[in-house]
Formats: structure tokens, sequence, C-alpha cells
């Protein structure tokens, strides 16, 4: 996608593409509001999701916990279109810095 400026639904269609094609589902089988690791996915997946949200998106050096900090499609969704618009994001899930 490489969009300049992405809406945040394109940043959660990335994630659910990405999240789906690492759990071996369809995107229309994943729940955005399920824990990463109900699909199985491992830290090597992670890297893998976090490579494709780089590319697809423009980040570049994204926080390295970011994908176990917000383990959700929806919560991580969240996270990444803060750091895409510049703004300050949380480093825990329930929002702690």
């Amino acid at each position: 996608m490489s969009t300049k400026n992405p809406t945040i639904d394109d940043v959660k269609n990335v994630l659910v593409r990405a999240v789906a094609a690492e759990a071996g589902i369809e995107p229309a089988e994943l729940a955005t509001d399920q824990p990463f690791t109900s699909y199985g996915l491992d830290s090597m997946a992670a890297l893998a999701v976090g490579m494709e949200i780089e590319d697809a998106l423009g980040l570049t050096d994204p926080p390295v916990d970011l994908l176990w900090d917000h383990p959700t499609v929806d919560t991580l969704t969240e996270a990444l279109w803060k750091l895409l618009n510049g703004e300050p994001v949380a480093t825990t899930a329930d929002g702690r810095r």
C-alpha cells in the first residue's frame, strides 16, 4: 500500500491481512479483538507482521515491543495510528508508559 496519509481503516486493513496471513486464515475469519497469541502467533510471526507494517505504512523503526504491548488488531491499530500522526504511544496495553 505505502499510502502517504493512510486512514485508520487502512492501518486496520494492513494489520488484518498481515495477521491473517501469518495465522493461516482468511482475513474475514480474524476477530480483531482477540489476542494475537490466540491465533498461534509467536515472536517470529510478530517480526513478519512488524515488517509488513513497516513496508505497507512506511514506518521506520517502530517500537520493538509494539505488538506485545498492543496484543490485538484493535489496540495495535490505535497505537499505529498515533505513531503515524506523531502522537505518543503508551508502551503497555493498559495505557501505562
